[in-house]
């Protein structure tokens, strides 16, 4: 039943969205002997019929204001935003928020206009792990969910399930589809990480990200894992190099476990953070490192979905890059979507240069489109 219903859905949207493609596969078939159907061939039938400028555009998840060209946006203008800027993803932040009416209304707008531009359906996330890191809640005044701290000190997953479902209750009606959580951070340094985890124990940590997801998941809302290769010490995967020091067998057997567990769950969406893993002998962001991404997070621990950029904007990157460069670094490296980028339109100029002058290919960019077009159809099936 699960795969008839995917498929349907695939199908509709498809329809709705980009009818000649339909038309060139005749329809989206489905092999009987697996238990879902083909998303990538889904995926690859709706490409066909996009513009390698849309192409472009579906790899960045921005801001409402990058859509508006305002310093605020609370709403949208008449005009529609995705005619100019036919983006993969939209990020919403506090100050996007004043009700909930207006919340609702902003992401109606945007998944109407995005409609009428005849794009695919947007990612529409916001930051919201429960406790202090709740955007929504804390700005519209409604219960905070457990913290990831709160809920790894129970050992409860019942706790962590809860905690998915509540978020994904009060997100899925505002028309949110998606939330950057949870944290897969295993807390191995005794000193302040700056990111909510659920503990020291990476099968803790696993257990307890697996149920939130499941919580998300069961709600309507799409999880996006981070923050690999992890923020749990001082030296190797943050800036610092002091701490406790680590080892690939340390990261594989501590910090990555609960990666590869949800990677093993067939997690959809990872986010790479920008810390530099210094083990791995080179003087890069992972976020930029084709050695952490295409080499271990693909080749060797077997991700297939979708890689999200942490934000573009953060020093780390804004200070060793011109704007537009690290969004083609970032590519280069294997990643997907990225990230609220300084300047879209330098990124996307820097895209275009790099491929005219073969530093990119639009076979690269494919690779890429059809991931997050394949997720997507998967999203849209846990609505």
């Amino acid at each position: 039943m699960r795969r008839i219903i995917i498929c349907l859905i695939a199908l509709v949207l498809a329809l709705g969205f980009f009818p000649a493609a339909v038309r060139a596969e005749g329809s989206f078939v489905v092999d009987e002997d697996e238990d879902t159907p083909d998303l990538k061939h889904q995926a690859r039938a709706m490409m066909q019929r996009m513009t390698d400028e849309q192409k472009i555009y579906q790899l960045f998840f921005v801001t409402v204001e990058d859509l508006t060209g305002e310093s605020r946006s609370v709403a949208l203008p008449d005009e529609n935003v995705f005619l100019k800027y036919p983006v993969g993803g939209v990020i919403l932040f506090g100050q996007n928020i004043e009700s909930e009416e207006q919340l609702r209304a902003l992401t109606q707008a945007l998944s109407s206009q995005a409609s009428k531009a005849g794009l695919y359906p947007l990612f529409l996330g916001v930051d919201e792990e429960g406790g202090l890191v709740s955007r929504v809640a804390n700005k519209l005044g409604y219960r905070l969910a457990m913290s990831p701290e709160e809920i790894g000190a129970s050992g409860n997953e019942a706790l962590a399930y809860s905690a998915g479902r509540q978020i994904a209750a009060y997100l899925a009606p505002l028309g949110i589809n998606m939330t950057f959580a949870p944290s897969l951070d295993t807390w191995i340094d005794q000193e302040k990480i700056g990111v909510q985890t659920y503990g020291s124990d990476p099968k803790l940590v696993s257990r307890m990200a697996s149920h939130m997801a499941s919580g998300l998941r069961d709600g309507g809302l799409l999880p996006c894992f981070g923050h690999f290769p992890g923020h749990g010490t001082k030296d190797g995967t943050l800036l610092s190099n002091i701490g406790i020091p680590r080892t690939l067998d340390d990261m594989r057997t501590l910090e990555w476990l609960p990666f590869q567990d949800m990677i093993d769950e067939d997690a959809e969406m990872i986010l790479i953070s920008h810390g530099k893993v210094s083990i791995m002998g080179e003087d890069v962001h992972t976020s930029m490192s084709y050695a952490m991404i295409s080499n271990i997070l693909r080749g060797q621990m077997g991700f297939q979905g979708v890689v999200v950029t942490d934000s573009l904007r953060m020093n780390a990157i804004t200070s060793n890059y011109k704007k537009g460069q690290e969004s083609v670094a970032a590519l280069k490296a294997g990643a997907d979507l990225l990230l609220l980028p300084p300047d879209l339109d330098k990124a996307v100029a820097a895209i275009r240069a790099a491929l005219s002058s073969g530093e990119l290919t639009m076979a690269r960019i494919e690779e890429s489109v059809e991931r997050i077009l394949a997720v997507k159809i998967r999203m849209s099936a846990i609505r």
